[in-house]
C-alpha cells in the first residue's frame, strides 16, 4: 500500500488568521457594528433628502422624520453596544482587542 502526500501552498491557502474564539468574535462584532453604523448614516442621509423633497406634505414629512428618528436610535444602539462591550472586556480583564 502506497501513501501519497502533497504539500499545501501557503500562498493559496494561508494559515488561519484567528487563533482563538475571542479573536473571531471580536472581528465579527467589528464587522457588524461597522455595517450597522454605515447603514444608520445612510438612512440619516436618505431621511434628510426625504425631508427636503417632501414639499410640505405632512405624511411624507412624518415618514421622513420617523426614518430619521429610527436611524438615530439605531446609531445610538450601535455605539452603545460597542461601549458596553469595551466596558465588559475591561471589567472581565480580557486581552482581546476590539
Amino acid at each position: 500500500m502506497n501513501a501519497y502526500a502533497f504539500e499545501i501552498n501557503n500562498a493559496i491557502f494561508p494559515p488561519a488568521k484567528f487563533g482563538t474564539f475571542g479573536e473571531v468574535a471580536s472581528a465579527a462584532i467589528l464587522i457588524l457594528t461597522s455595517v450597522a453604523g454605515a447603514a444608520a448614516i445612510i438612512l440619516i442621509i436618505i431621511s434628510g433628502i426625504k425631508i427636503v423633497t417632501s414639499g410640505g406634505d405632512p405624511k411624507q414629512l412624518a415618514a421622513a422624520q420617523a426614518t430619521l428618528t429610527y436611524a438615530i436610535i439605531g446609531l445610538a444602539v450601535t455605539i452603545l453596544a460597542f461601549v458596553i462591550l469595551a466596558a465588559l472586556q475591561k471589567f472581565l480583564g480580557s486581552s482581546v482587542a476590539i
